[in-house]
């Protein structure tokens, strides 16, 4: 009884992680996936090197199952927020929301809070997903860059088009 229980918060949580299709074939960028935003890299920072470097979180959620457990950490900065999810030390959602940086850097590439719809297109191209794949809508706007490893970069546009949230999401197996 207490497993579906689990199970359904879960993908109230994450609804997107726990029901949508991958990208469409089609729509799988060729090269290396991004893997950073905000100075945390997906592959190589942990939760509580995150931590760490951020400082006591703004919010805290989590849910704990059996010896697994999903955490999620958020700090606001302003009009800016950061906020760091993952299943036990693992790193798998970073997202960056606002309209301006204040102080929050970008993906890898440079892409930050605030860029025009021409800046995405000349850093990651016009190969995307108009919407969502994985995770939930964010922005009135949103497109999805899909990597070949299923790393997915969302971002997400006011309605002039200016950047008002990234998320990098990598599949948690």
């Amino acid at each position: 009884m207490m497993r579906p229980l689990f199970l359904a918060l879960v993908a109230t949580l994450l609804p997107g992680i726990a029901s949508a299709d991958d990208c469409p074939a089609d729509k799988v960028l060729p090269g290396a996936a991004e893997t950073s935003l905000a100075g945390i890299d997906l592959h190589r920072d942990t939760m509580p090197v995150v931590r760490e470097r951020f400082g006591k979180p703004s919010k805290a959620k989590w849910v704990l199952d059996e010896g697994s457990s999903w955490a999620k950490y958020k700090w606001v900065h302003g009009e800016t927020a950061v906020a760091v999810s993952g299943a036990k030390d693992d790193i798998h959602i970073i997202q960056i929301s606002g309209p301006d940086p204040e102080g929050v850097s970008g993906t890898g590439k440079g892409l930050t809070l605030g860029d025009p719809l021409a800046r995405v297109e000349a850093l990651y191209g016009t190969t995307y997903v108009d919407g969502r794949v994985h995770a939930p809508e964010i922005g009135e706007k949103m497109r999805t860059y899909c990597f070949a490893d299923r790393t997915e970069l969302s971002v997400g546009f006011d309605d002039s088009d200016r950047v008002t949230a990234i998320r990098l999401t990598e599949p948690a197996d």
